[in-house]
């Protein structure tokens, strides 16, 4: 077959993000454009030939070059088209679990005489189908199908018989489906509804066709003697809602069908029907009576069972590769099963066809295909879906035609749809062997990066000037071995929720329990998908609603706690993930790490996340680059990209503001005075007085005002600017700040907020009141508290974070906005002279304030981390930990204990000489802070074989304490030996 239906042919494009989808069309527009010769068969078939399919496409149908090229252009300019049909990520969003395919049989209630006119007359493989299965039915002694599905339009239902009614929706039905199949759509599962039931086995290949033509007529055959007074109707009320207003009803009425939800059908006599019917819309619902003249699905056919078995073909179902869903039974119908018992159930019995959509989800059902003239189902099953739990994305469902509208032109569409649900869908078979096109071009490729990838920048003596990076690690390994996982979902139970716990449950190295009885905590970040502004307020919100209450489910057998964050550099995700490794540090007995997954999660990737989880650890990410997941670490290298200096003759230093009068704005204000600057406006709650600016100022030609000005608050910061900004700055420099430092129970949402409302808060509003020359420069003054956390910190590195993130937001924008991340300023500043030792301690120590300030100012093409650091004492950040095990063949001796100590606290402290360390002193009086802790750790195991407790180590614990717990252990271990 070549083409759709509508005969137009498909010409597919794809790529990994919709945007480039759009540029390709725009690039083979203008390809077309030197190819005045080339068809749209010629585009298709190339498409096909030389392009990888990858997850968001676009299908083009069109007839001929001038539709191609009307589609396109659409396509491109990211306008609607008939004939362009767009997948929202479906070429893999299923991932390893492939969509399965379901065909939908729906029963009576949308038929009507000649509704099969134009299928016959248009379409091959209906004909074919049609005319085989009225050769049956006459073989079977039955009045034609035909005479119904080809009658005149206006012929009306009361001149046909049951036989011709059912066997007309039976043989629309299958003959619709041949066209699907002929298109390449084939089901996984069928799925019928009452008379559907019948083409749903056929198709499914569990009867014959001589068998499906019996079972018709039979079933007709009863029906047509039980004509009389009654009447059907749907209802789109409750299956509860519909048995009170049965109850409310004189007359005889049941429940017969439930659809979903809220579609519901009911039997009974006419004038009990209509008089629901009445009451059911009086009700503001919807209600209609259609055209059933019996009382199918109720007690009326309690007697009819031995006329039926009567009437019915002996036999039993068949086994088949395509599962049939009943919805008498609402289960597969299993191989052996006797015609007798199930056809007369399919009779009698209420539809159940919610539960039937329900056990086709379980199995698999994704793309769900109804055949009829009309649909009769398709809201049922979107309300089914809708409330179902749908691991590996939305389903779709589509019909086969709708009446009134061309039929052609709703299957090819409908076609389309379904194909593009489908990522294994052979493409290539709606097309005819061809050539393709010279010179055709390439895909469009977007190359996905989190940070800048770095050339060296010239040495600055004394910083170390640094890029973070995702380095990439291959594919994501499997590891051996069965961990006890829960999932703890922070968030509302989206996708990803959904998606993490089933690739928990389906993997082979992971148990599901229960909190208190897991080794491995998978938290589940709540989607924080906003901007810097917007995420800062809804991460204070949550705070004060228990976001970080998680910790609490940790127990002593707990080893790791994931977080699992979506969307990369988005300004909510890094700001939790940065308050996750801070209160990592409260846990020294626990691994904290974070794990990166993208937006559009898809089953494939959620199954390598949870392998991921399972090795060694650290802050990674996992993304699908088209080819399968891939796996990221985040690492650091102490380099980045040469950037030019800012200078006073560049124009940059002619208008300058800076928030905040600390110590690391005065140093701003006093280099840029220094260096040309022609006018400062330095902006803090009180202001400055006019002696500190003159000795500010002096003897430098330099302007500086400083007005009072509260930059949390947008009306202050408009006043201000509307005062002093004049043509607009050249250059912002923002260090104003404020830090929380407490413990995770510690922190409320108010905390968070004010930590949040200077740094992040007071930014955006001096971005958006302070009127900027278009070249102007931005630089936010950030932290490596954001990257790397610390001990209480969670708060103060998340509004680090945040401000990495609105840095990213303004570059998107056009602007030219740097985020530099610092190290130690010195002298005190906004965290107190302890909290400031305690750093050192990790190795971060004081920087040349001169030499920081002047690293900064340059035209940076990412956000560089600035420290000055003690290299082995930061190892851990630095990405040089010393990975390497010792093996110790000998037990060691008390005297070898304490002499490994004294070289493992000497190692941590960096003391050449450790005859002095006094080993009765506490650890923490020694220095070992949490992250030496972990070093020393470490080297104990290394040197000793045994573990120690960072509890023990952070408790107030000495040195020879620590050796007796050592040499206890070894003895424990010995005497176990």
């Amino acid at each position: 077959m070549n083409g759709f239906p509508d005969g137009r042919v498909p010409v597919l494009l794809s790529a990994h993000a919709p945007d480039l989808v759009e540029q390709d069309a725009a690039a083979v527009l203008r390809y077309l454009d030197t190819r005045p010769a080339a068809t749209s068969s010629d585009v298709a078939h190339t498409l096909l030939r030389t392009r990888r399919l990858r997850r968001h496409r676009a299908l083009l149908r069109a007839a001929d070059r001038d539709e191609l090229l009307d589609a396109l252009r659409a396509l491109a300019g990211g306008e609607d088209h008939p004939l362009v049909t767009r997948s929202a990520g479906s070429g893999s969003q299923h991932g390893n679990s492939q969509p399965r395919v379901a065909f939908v049989f729906p029963g009576q209630g949308s038929q009507w005489p000649s509704m099969g006119v134009e299928a016959y007359a248009g379409l091959v493989d209906y004909r074919a189908e049609a005319d085989t299965c009225a050769a049956a039915f006459g073989a079977a002694g039955a009045a034609s199908p035909l005479d119904y599905l080809l009658a005149p339009a206006a012929a009306d239902t009361n001149d046909f018989s049951q036989v011709q009614i059912q066997g007309a929706q039976f043989v629309h039905g299958v003959a619709l489906a041949r066209v699907w199949l002929s298109c390449g759509v084939l089901p996984d599962i069928t799925v019928g509804h009452s008379l559907g039931e019948i083409g749903a086995a056929y198709l499914a290949g569990v009867i014959t066709l001589p068998e499906a033509v019996a079972v018709v007529v039979a079933r007709a055959t009863v029906l047509d003697r039980l004509t009389g007074p009654y009447r059907v109707a749907v209802l789109g009320i409750t299956a509860d809602a519909a048995n009170e207003v049965i109850a409310a009803t004189p007359g005889w009425l049941e429940l017969s069908v439930v659809n979903s939800r809220a579609s519901v059908a009911i039997s009974g006599d006419a004038t009990a029907v209509a008089a629901a019917v009445r009451t059911v819309t009086g009700n503001g619902s919807f209600a209609k009576e259609i055209e059933m003249w019996f009382p199918a699905h109720t007690t009326a056919l309690d007697g009819v069972r031995a006329e039926l078995e009567s009437l019915l073909p002996d036999g039993e179902f068949a086994d088949s590769a395509v599962q049939f869903i009943g919805s008498a039974t609402a289960d597969v119908v299993p191989a052996g099963t006797d015609f007798a018992d199930y056809w007369y159930t399919n009779l009698r019995s209420p539809v159940r066809f919610d539960r039937a959509i329900g056990t086709a989800i379980r199995r698999g059902a994704r793309i769900f295909v109804e055949l009829s003239a009309h649909p009769a189902l398709l809201f049922a099953m979107g309300d089914l879906l809708d409330d179902a739990d749908m691991a590996g994305g939305p389903a779709v469902t589509v019909g086969s035609g709708r009446r009134d509208e061309p039929l052609t032109e709703q299957m090819a569409a409908n076609i389309a749809t379904a194909a593009l649900a489908d990522p294994d869908f052979r493409w290539a078979d709606l097309l005819d062997a061809a050539k393709p096109l010279p010179d055709f071009p390439f895909a469009p490729m977007r190359a996905e990066h989190l940070w800048a990838r770095p050339q060296p920048l010239p040495p600055l003596p004394g910083l170390t000037v640094a890029t973070e990076q995702w380095q990439e690690q291959g594919a994501v390994p499997a590891v051996p071995g069965v961990r006890r996982a829960a999932v703890l979902d922070l968030g509302d139970g989206g996708q990803a929720s959904t998606l993490l716990r089933a690739a928990v449950d389906s993997s082979s190295s992971v148990r599901s329990v229960a909190a208190p009885d897991a080794d491995l905590l998978i938290v589940i970040a709540p989607d924080l998908r906003a901007d810097a502004a917007g995420a800062a307020t809804e991460l204070s919100r949550r705070v004060d609603e228990g976001l970080l209450g998680y910790p609490d489910a940790i127990t002593t057998d707990t080893r790791d706690v994931w977080l699992v964050t979506l969307g990369g550099e988005l300004p909510g995700a890094a700001a939790l993930a940065a308050m996750h490794r801070s209160v990592g540090y409260e846990h020294p007995d626990q691994n904290f790490h974070r794990l990166d997954l993208p937006a559009d999660l898809h089953p494939a990737v959620a199954a390598s996340a949870v392998t991921a989880m399972l090795g060694d650890g650290g802050d990674l990410a996992v993304r699908d680059d088209g080819h399968g997941p891939v796996l990221l670490r985040r690492t650091m290298r102490d380099e980045f990209p040469e950037a030019p200096t800012w200078s006073a003759d560049s124009g940059v230093f002619d208008d300058v503001v800076i928030t905040g009068i600390g110590a690391v704005g005065l140093h701003y204000a006093r280099y840029l005075a220094e260096h040309g600057a022609r006018r400062i406006v330095l902006l803090s709650r009180r202001g400055m007085d006019a002696g500190r600016l003159a000795e500010l100022a002096a003897p430098h030609d330099v302007e500086i005002v400083a007005p009072a000005c509260d930059i949390t608050d947008p009306a202050q910061v408009s006043a201000v600017a509307a005062e002093l900004a004049g043509g607009g700055a050249s250059l912002v420099i923002h260090t104003a700040a404020s830090a929380t430092i407490a413990a995770r129970r510690e922190i409320t949402g108010t905390a968070v907020r004010d930590t949040f409302a200077a740094k992040v808060g007071g930014a955006a509003n001096l971005i958006a009141a302070w009127p900027l020359r278009p070249d102007a420069r931005i630089l936010l003054c950030s932290s490596v508290s954001g990257l790397w956390g610390g001990h209480g910190h969670a708060a103060y590195a998340a509004a680090n974070r945040m401000l990495d993130g609105l840095a990213a937001e303004l570059r998107t924008a056009g602007r030219h906005c740097t985020s530099a991340r610092w190290g130690l300023w010195p002298g005190s500043g906004i965290i107190s002279a302890e909290e400031i030792e305690r750093v050192q301690r990790s190795g971060l120590q004081p920087m040349d304030p001169g030499r920081a300030v002047e690293a900064s100012l340059r035209d940076h093409v990412g956000d560089p981390l600035i420290f000055t650091a003690d290299a082995d004492r930061l190892r851990t950040f630095l990405g040089t930990e010393d990975r390497a095990e010792t093996r110790i063949s000998e037990p060691p001796t008390q005297t070898d204990t304490t002499a490994a100590m004294r070289v493992a606290l000497g190692s941590v402290l960096k003391l050449a000489d450790t005859t002095r360390l006094d080993l009765d002193a506490s650890l923490l009086d020694l220095g070992v802070d949490s992250l030496l802790a972990l070093d020393l750790r470490k080297k104990l195991k290394k040197a000793t074989g045994c573990a120690v407790p960072l509890a023990t180590i952070l408790g107030g614990a000495s040195a020879s304490e620590l050796i007796e717990h050592l040499d206890r252990s070894e003895k424990e271990t010995l005497s176990r030996d």
